[in-house]
C-alpha cells in the first residue's frame, strides 16, 4: 500500500484555511456611525528601506492583504427601505472574525471603539445588549437642536422669534 501524497506546501495534520468551520466563525458587528465604513485587514511585514546617503535599512509597514468587508451604517438614502437599527445601531452579520479580531487590534484605541461607535461578538443577542446598555453614545454627527444650538455649537444663541 502506498503512503498517501501529501501536497507541496501544505502541512499535515492543519485543516485548510477554506473550511466549512473557518466560514462559521463570524461575528455581529454593531455601527453607530451614519455612513458606516470599510474593514479593512493589513498585514505587518519587514521591508528594506534605502536611507539617504547610501545603505539601507529594516522597517516595520503594514500593507493591505485585500480583504474588507463594508460595516453598514445607520444612515439610508431616501426611497430605500429603512434599515433595521437596534438602539441606534445597524447590526452587519457574518463578518470573518479573523478580519474583526485584526481590525480590532490596531484600531482598539480608536475614538471608533473608546466612544462605543463599534462592537461585535459572536453571538447576536450579546451585541443587542451591548447595544441597549450603549444607547446613548453620541457620534457627534447628530442635528442641531433649533431650541437649543448652544448645547451643539458654541457661541451660538438663540435669537428673538420674530413677532
Amino acid at each position: 500500500m502506498a503512503a498517501p501524497q501529501v501536497h507541496q506546501g501544505a502541512r499535515q495534520g492543519v485543516p485548510p484555511v477554506n473550511t466549512v468551520t473557518e466560514a462559521r466563525d463570524v461575528v455581529t458587528v454593531a455601527c453607530k456611525l451614519p455612513s458606516g465604513f470599510i474593514m479593512r485587514e493589513f498585514a505587518e511585514r519587514t521591508e528594506i528601506e534605502q536611507v539617504m546617503g547610501g545603505g539601507t535599512r529594516e522597517i516595520v509597514v503594514h500593507r493591505e492583504t485585500g480583504h474588507q468587508v463594508v460595516i453598514k451604517g445607520a444612515a439610508y438614502r431616501i426611497g430605500d427601505t429603512p434599515p433595521i437599527l437596534i438602539n441606534g445601531y445597524r447590526l452587519t452579520p457574518d463578518v470573518p472574525k479573523s478580519l474583526w479580531d485584526n481590525w480590532y487590534a490596531a484600531n482598539k484605541n480608536s475614538d471608533l471603539v473608546k466612544n462605543h461607535l463599534v462592537y461585535a461578538n459572536a453571538e447576536r443577542d450579546s451585541v443587542k445588549a451591548w447595544s441597549r446598555e450603549h444607547e446613548g453614545a453620541q457620534t457627534g454627527f447628530e442635528g442641531i437642536d433649533p431650541e437649543k444650538p448652544g448645547q451643539r455649537v458654541r457661541g451660538v444663541e438663540r435669537a428673538e422669534k420674530p413677532k
